[in-house]
């Protein structure tokens, strides 16, 4: 059996702040320690419970996070930014399962530590069919579409009421939660890892037993962009796929989740181009 695990890096325990998100913050080694810790037991439980190929997507800002040197030497790596389809580049239909680590909640979402989708900087908010979309729904969503399930989530706690929404199959594990954007409770990393083993053994037993399902929406899918600049509605609203809503907002249709996710990734990167240049006029 084939694994997929999708890391990210704000849900993960011992993350609280700026000073440990990008690779030139102070703390940024502390988080990924923290990152190859528990992707590392990860590993080791899949490869325990019956999986025989993993491989890895390290999926946070530039996707340079793990320590490759100190990576489990039974998993596939894939690291680097952009590329294809974002935090789920390497997904295709021999996989059995996607694992998703360390993921948090989504914007918009009170509390939330750090909480965003896609890009902060870009987006105050995306919505699917007018539920409110974190970046797990999306991608759990396009997994779907390959036809390969999602097994487990852990991440921020805010998170589990997504879960039992849209995935009641999938195993939630809260490895944190959030007090503020930039304040969390985390108990300790022996705890958190015990707990994620856990997860991961029943999620194995879930994957063996068939119990897993595909995430299905109704299609089209209307998807609302939030802009936290009003000058990407602007620019955007060029292009015969986007709707205006307002000073901020933009809607389209999709009719597959490889559209929509290709369309957030090219406005995401239109957004973060905008908010350069906004900055560079002087």
């Amino acid at each position: 059996m084939k694994a997929f695990i999708s890391v990210d890096l704000e849900g993960l325990p011992g993350v609280a702040s700026l000073t440990m998100v990008s690779p030139w913050s102070s703390q940024f080694s502390v988080a990924s320690k923290v990152m190859t810790r528990l992707v590392n037991a990860t590993v080791d439980e899949l490869f325990k419970n019956g999986f025989t190929e993993v491989l890895v997507a390290d999926s946070h800002g530039y996707m340079t996070n793990i320590n490759y040197l100190e990576l489990d030497s039974r998993a596939g790596l894939i690291q680097g930014y952009p590329r294809p389809f974002s935090m789920l580049s390497g997904l295709d239909k021999s996989f059995n399962a996607v694992f998703f680590i360390g993921y948090h909640a989504a914007a918009g979402t009170i509390h939330g530590m750090l909480d965003h989708t896609y890009s902060g900087r870009v987006f105050a908010e995306i919505r699917v069919n007018g539920v409110r979309a974190s970046e797990f729904l999306i991608n759990t969503l396009y997994a779907s579409e390959q036809g390969v399930p999602a097994a487990l989530l852990a991440g921020d706690e805010y998170l589990g009421s997504e879960v039992a929404a849209h995935t009641p199959w999938v195993v939630f594990i809260p490895l944190k939660k959030g007090i503020s954007r930039y304040a969390a409770y985390y108990p300790s990393i022996d705890s958190v890892e015990s707990r994620l083993r856990i997860g991961v053994r029943e999620a194995c037993s879930r994957v063996s037993k068939g119990d897993l399902r595909l995430l299905e929406i109704s299609k089209p899918y209307i998807v609302e962009l939030s802009f936290r600049e009003s000058l990407i509605a602007d620019a955007l609203e060029a292009l015969d796929l986007f709707e205006r809503i307002d000073a901020y907002r933009v809607r389209f249709k999709a009719e597959s989740a490889r559209k929509l996710l290709g369309v957030v990734e090219i406005a995401a990167y239109v957004g973060s181009s905008i908010i350069n240049i906004a900055g560079n006029i002087k």
